[in-house]
């Protein structure tokens, strides 16, 4: 069988989910926007509690991811499966209508998101406090007596 590439994706979505036509219209061929946009509709019909509409968009999504090409199979990991949220009320029903393939892959991206996170980052050479407080002082503020709300004396004797 014969992997199902970005011209397979946009004409069964557009056969199975007519009402995205439009919208599928204004993402000018660009693979990314027009998963983006699927995305959004199902997440869309979880959110508004319709879940058949989302259980016939989580079903496509999984006959598509299971024969798609590398570059359909990618966009779908980071444009579609990442956007789902099962937090909320209709989150843990909406997990169960998910295929134990999409189940799978959305589980990968979690993990790899999670531990993306925990890695210690670099910040251009800025102290912990100064990145945490919000938007710089104006007026020679001192950023470290800000959280106190008082200016800070000059120093005096040598900086290091």
């Amino acid at each position: 069988m014969a992997a199902y590439a970005h011209k397979d994706f946009i004409n069964s979505l557009v056969a199975e989910l007519p009402d995205l036509r439009d919208e599928l219209e204004e993402c000018d061929g660009l693979l990314q926007a027009e998963m983006e946009a699927f995305a959004q509709f199902t997440q869309a019909a979880k959110t508004s509690g319709d879940l058949a509409t989302y259980e016939r968009c989580i079903q496509f999504a999984d006959r598509l991811f299971a024969g798609a090409d590398a570059a359909l199979a990618g966009v779908f990991r980071m444009s579609y499966l990442e956007h789902l949220e099962f937090e909320g009320s209709r989150g843990p029903a909406a997990w169960r209508l998910v295929p134990a393939r999409l189940q799978n892959a959305w589980n990968q991206i979690a993990a790899e998101n999670r531990r993306l996170q925990a890695l210690p980052q670099k910040h251009g050479g800025q102290k912990a406090h100064d990145r945490d407080v919000g938007p710089r002082p104006t007026g020679g503020e001192n950023q470290g007596s800000r959280e106190r709300g008082r200016k800070r004396p000059p120093r005096r004797g040598r900086r290091r």
